[in-house]
C-alpha cells in the first residue's frame, strides 16, 4: 500500500509531516539528516521545539550557527561531543560554505566515534540548491526530509477506493499531475519530469538520477518509499500514458510507429507491456478510438 507515500503526505499539515520524519529520521541509521524548505528560520524553530518536547527521547537539542570559517564551526560542535548524553545538533546558517566547506565538515562528523546517539542536521535551501550542492545532501550518508513549501493540500486524483496501481497511474496521468510532485519531492519531480520529456529514448536509471542530482540507489530509495513502485514501472506506465495519447489524437497511426515514439523498438514487447498493465490489447484500444471518430 502506498500509506506512507507521497499521497497521504498531501492529506497532512506540514507540521505533522516533518514531525513524523524527523522521528523516522532519529530512528534511522544515518548520522545526518538534511532537511529541504524554502524558510529555514521556521524550520529551525519548528525542529528544535520538536526535539525539546518532553514527550520524545532524543537526548539534548543543541544549534550551532555556521562561520565562514568552516574550522570556526568545526570547533564549536568539540565541545557538544564531550557531553555523555545523547545529542542532536542542528547546524544552522550554511548557505555561504561551498563544496570544499562541507567536504571538510563531513569528513570530521564521519570521524566521530559510534561511541553514543548523535544526529546532525543540515537545512538548506534553494541558494545551496543554486550553487549545486544539491548532490550532498540528497546522498545516502543523509536521511532527506523534503518539506512542502505551502501550507494548503493539493490533490492530484487521491481515492481510497482505488488499489496502489490506479492511484499511481493517476500520479502520473498528465505533465499537470506530475507538476504537483514538485511541491513535496524536488528530486522525485526531477526524475518521473525527466522521464516524461524523454519517452522515446533509451532512458536508464543512471541517467534519470543524474537529472534529479542524486544517486541512482537514492532514487530508487525514493519511487519505493514515496509511491511503493520501481525505476520500471513509472517509465512503462509513461510510456503507455504517451502510447494511448498518440493514438487518441491520430486512430490511424500504425502501432509500430506508436510503439516507436513512445521508446519501444519491439512491437511484441510493446504488445505485453500493454496487456500486463492494461489487461487489454493496445490494438483494441486504437479500435475503440477509431469507432468512437
Amino acid at each position: 500500500m502506498i500509506n506512507n507515500g507521497i499521497i497521504n503526505e498531501m492529506k497532512n499539515c506540514p507540521n505533522s509531516i516533518l514531525n513524523k520524519h524527523i522521528h523516522m529520521a532519529q530512528q534511522s541509521k544515518n548520522k545526518l539528516i538534511s532537511i529541504y524548505c524554502r524558510n529555514a528560520h521556521l524550520i529551525k524553530l519548528h525542529v528544535e521545539n520538536f526535539h525539546l518536547n518532553s514527550d520524545n527521547d532524543y537526548g539534548k537539542f543543541s544549534v550551532i550557527d555556521g562561520d565562514p570559517n568552516v574550522k570556526t564551526t568545526i570547533d564549536k560542535i568539540r565541545p557538544l561531543l564531550k557531553k555523555k548524553e545523547n545529542i542532536t545538533v542542528f547546524i544552522n546558517g550554511l548557505e555561504i560554505f561551498d563544496e570544499e566547506d562541507y567536504d571538510k565538515l563531513l569528513k570530521f562528523i564521519r570521524n566521530i566515534k559510534e561511541d553514543k546517539s548523535i544526529k546532525f542536521i543540515f537545512p538548506f535551501n534553494d541558494t545551496s540548491v543554486k550553487k549545486g550542492l544539491v548532490d550532498i545532501f540528497l546522498s545516502d550518508d543523509f536521511f532527506n526530509i523534503y518539506i512542502p513549501i505551502e501550507q494548503n493540500t493539493h490533490s492530484i486524483g487521491y481515492d481510497e477506493t482505488c488499489d496502489d496501481e490506479q492511484q499511481l497511474k493517476n500520479i502520473l496521468s498528465s505533465e499537470e499531475d506530475i507538476e504537483h510532485l514538485k511541491k513535496y519531492h524536488t528530486s522525485l519531480y526531477l526524475a518521473v519530469s525527466y522521464i516524461y520529456k524523454n519517452l522515446s529514448n533509451d532512458i536508464t536509471l543512471e541517467e534519470v538520477a543524474k537529472s534529479a542530482y542524486v544517486s541512482p540507489s537514492h532514487l530508487s530509495y525514493l519511487f519505493r518509499t514515496k509511491l511503493n513502485t520501481k525505476f520500471k514501472k513509472v517509465l512503462f506506465i509513461l510510456r503507455l500514458n504517451k502510447a494511448r495519447e498518440i493514438i487518441t489524437h491520430n486512430p490511424r497511426v500504425t502501432l509500430t510507429n506508436v510503439a516507436i515514439q513512445v521508446g519501444f523498438y519491439d512491437l511484441s514487447h510493446f504488445g505485453k507491456i500493454y496487456r500486463k498493465y492494461e489487461g487489454s490489447n493496445i490494438g483494441d484500444f486504437r479500435d475503440s478510438i477509431r469507432k468512437q471518430n
